[in-house]
């Protein structure tokens, strides 16, 4: 029972090869996806594939402006993707968290001001929503930290990178940490340290394919079975088994974006 929770699968690098990949996730135990929105260019062929795959595994969305995305009109896309998500929440098939959205200083550091109007606003429409949000924070943890000190909503950071004390602001702010392929990197000895101390609890898996392979695959095209990989590197930091490992990060994911399945998953266990 593994979760990816952060996948973009309708990107061009799986247009020749899906169905395998899907395939491929679901044979190693992949039972959910959850696909994070960048802008308006990415509804429509997520709406579709999540439409038209029929197979064992549950897709869930997102929706959000990805701080690369955020220009000077942010405000006309955002308004889109916001009307979007009051439209169809609540629903059992519609976005479970507003994402992927957030702060990025490593392609941007010329329109702060923008990316922080805009993050602002995702955020209060997931409260009102009482959506999780998905977050990025490239080269920006710590301006994005400030920026949602004193703020109460559930939120993942995505591909967590940072240091024991921003993991601990994050986890005493009741929040998760998303890892994926960087922590089965060589260099990242310190990450490693960090997610092998942190609360079980707020750890959940994801892999941002078709980015950042793990190891062995580190430069290749990732895809959703190699969720597995980190699993099996986690497994090794926190002395566990895998399949223990499996569970507790699914649970984890559903505490998340699908509390109301998590409730009855525990209840149906009692």
């Amino acid at each position: 029972m593994l979760t990816d929770t952060h996948c973009h699968l309708y990107a061009d690098a799986f247009g020749d090869d899906l169905e395998a990949v899907l395939q491929r996730a679901a044979s190693v135990g992949v039972t959910r996806i959850y696909l994070p929105n960048v802008d308006q260019s990415t509804l429509e062929p997520m709406r579709s594939l999540v439409e038209a795959y029929q197979g064992p595994i549950q897709l869930r969305t997102m929706l959000g402006l990805h701080p690369c995305s955020v220009e000077e009109t942010w405000k006309e896309e955002w308004e889109v993707l916001d009307a979007l998500l009051r439209a169809t929440h609540p629903a059992s098939k519609g976005p479970v968290a507003v994402g992927e959205i957030g702060l990025d200083l490593y392609w941007r550091q010329d329109n702060l001001d923008l990316q922080v109007e805009a993050l602002r606003a995702q955020i209060h429409t997931a409260i009102q929503l009482n959506l999780p949000v998905c977050f990025h924070s490239r080269n920006s943890l710590d301006q994005l930290l400030d920026c949602t000190s004193g703020l109460d909503f559930r939120a993942v950071y995505h591909c967590f990178s940072g240091t024991k004390e921003q993991a601990e602001t994050i986890l005493q702010r009741g929040q998760y940490l998303g890892v994926g392929g960087t922590l089965t990197f060589g260099s990242n000895r310190a990450l490693r340290d960090v997610i092998a101390g942190v609360d079980r609890t707020r750890v959940i898996l994801e892999t941002d394919a078709p980015y950042l392979a793990p190891v062995p695959h580190r430069g290749q095209r990732n895809e959703p079975a190699h969720v597995s990989l980190v699993a099996k590197h986690l497994a090794a930091l926190w002395d566990m088994d895998i399949e223990e490992v499996a569970e507790r990060t699914t649970q984890n994911a559903l505490a998340l974006f699908e509390p109301e399945q998590a409730h009855s998953q525990i209840q149906s266990h009692a």
